[in-house]
C-alpha cells in the first residue's frame, strides 16, 4: 500500500511538472513573439525597461497580500549578482530575437545548460566528470552547426544570443543559492524591481513614447515574462529536472512554426539538426546532474542512518 501511494504521488507530480513546463514554455513562446513584435517600434534597452517594470508590477497583488515582511532578505548581494547578469542577458537576448529568425535565436539559447556546467567549474568549483564535460563539447557543436563559421557570415545577433544564454547561466548560479532559502515570489519580484534603474538608464538614450496601439503588446510582455517564470518554478519542483528539460524543448518546433506563421520566417535544416545536437547534449548534463544529486541524497540519507545507531 505504502508502495502504491509513493509511486501514485510521485505519478502525480510529473504530472504536474509536465503540465508546468508545458504553459512555461508557451508563455516563452509569446514572448519571442511579443519582443520581436516591439522591436519594430522600441529599442530592446526600451523593451527591457518595459519588462522590468511590468514583471515588478503585476507582482504587486501578492506583495500586498502578504506583506512587506516577505521580502526580508540576508542575500542582497545574491539579488544584485542575479540582476545584473539578467539585466545584460535580456539586452542581448533580445538583440538577438530582434536580428534573426526566431528558432534560430531559441536553439542558440538551448546552450544554457552547458554554459551553467562551464561556470559552476570555474566559480563554484564543482568537477564536472567527463560524461559531462564531453556532453559539453558536443552541445556546443551543436550552436557550431547553426552558426555554420566559413560557410556564411555569423551576425551580430547570433553572438548577442550566446552571450545572453551565459549571462543568463551567471544568473542561474546566483538562483540556485537563493532557492535554498528564499521565497520565489520574492525572487521574481526583487530580479524586476532592481532592474528598473539599470534599464531605465539604457532605455533613456533610446527613448521612443509609447502609444495606445503599444499597449496590448506591452501588457503581454508583462503577463508572459511572469507567467514563463512563476510555470518554470512550480514545473522544477513538482517535478525531476531531467523530466522537465525535455518538455522544455517543445519551445522550438513551437516558436519556429509562430515565426513562421506571423513573420514569415523559414528554419533551415542546419538549424534543426543543430538544435538537435543541443537538445540531446543538454539533456543528458540535466540527467547526469539529476543522478548525481539523487546519488548525493542517498548518501546523506546513510549519514544520517549510521548516525543514528
Amino acid at each position: 500500500m505504502l508502495f502504491r501511494q509513493t509511486l501514485s504521488a510521485d505519478t502525480s507530480g510529473a504530472v504536474r511538472g509536465v503540465l508546468w513546463m508545458v504553459a512555461s514554455s508557451m508563455f516563452y513562446a509569446l514572448i519571442y513573439v511579443v519582443v520581436r513584435g516591439l522591436a519594430e517600434t522600441f529599442d530592446v534597452n526600451q523593451i527591457v525597461f518595459f519588462r522590468a517594470v511590468l514583471g515588478s508590477t503585476f507582482m504587486l497583488p501578492w506583495l500586498f497580500a502578504v506583506g512587506i515582511s516577505a521580502l526580508r532578505t540576508s542575500k542582497i548581494g545574491l539579488y544584485l549578482w542575479r540582476m545584473f547578469f539578467s539585466y545584460i542577458g535580456a539586452v542581448a537576448w533580445m538583440y538577438g530575437i530582434a536580428g534573426m529568425p526566431l528558432a534560430d535565436a531559441n536553439a542558440l539559447m538551448f546552450t544554457m545548460p552547458l554554459f551553467t556546467l562551464v561556470l559552476a567549474a570555474i566559480w563554484l568549483a564543482e568537477r564536472p566528470g567527463v560524461h559531462r564535460w564531453s556532453a559539453t563539447v558536443v552541445g556546443f557543436a551543436g550552436a557550431l552547426i547553426i552558426l555554420r563559421p566559413g560557410l556564411i557570415e555569423i551576425s551580430f545577433a547570433a553572438l548577442a544570443t550566446l552571450f545572453a544564454a551565459a549571462a543568463f547561466s551567471a544568473a542561474l548560479i546566483g538562483s540556485k543559492k537563493l532557492t535554498a532559502t528564499e521565497n520565489p515570489n520574492a525572487m521574481v519580484f526583487y530580479l524586476y524591481t532592481l532592474m528598473i534603474p539599470c534599464a531605465a538608464i539604457g532605455a533613456y538614450f533610446n527613448w521612443t513614447p509609447p502609444g495606445l496601439d503599444d499597449v496590448p503588446l506591452l501588457l503581454a510582455l508583462g503577463l508572459c515574462t511572469v507567467g514563463a517564470q512563476q510555470c518554470q518554478t512550480r514545473a522544477f519542483r513538482a517535478a525531476p529536472a531531467s523530466l522537465v528539460v525535455i518538455v522544455n524543448y517543445v519551445q522550438l518546433p513551437l516558436i519556429a512554426l509562430l515565426g513562421w506563421a506571423i513573420f514569415g520566417q523559414s528554419t533551415d535544416l542546419f538549424t534543426w539538426i543543430g538544435a538537435a545536437v543541443i537538445c540531446s547534449s543538454t539533456y543528458y548534463v540535466s540527467y547526469r546532474e539529476g543522478r548525481r544529486a539523487a546519488e548525493m541524497t542517498r548518501e546523506k540519507d546513510r549519514e544520517k542512518d549510521r548516525e543514528a545507531l
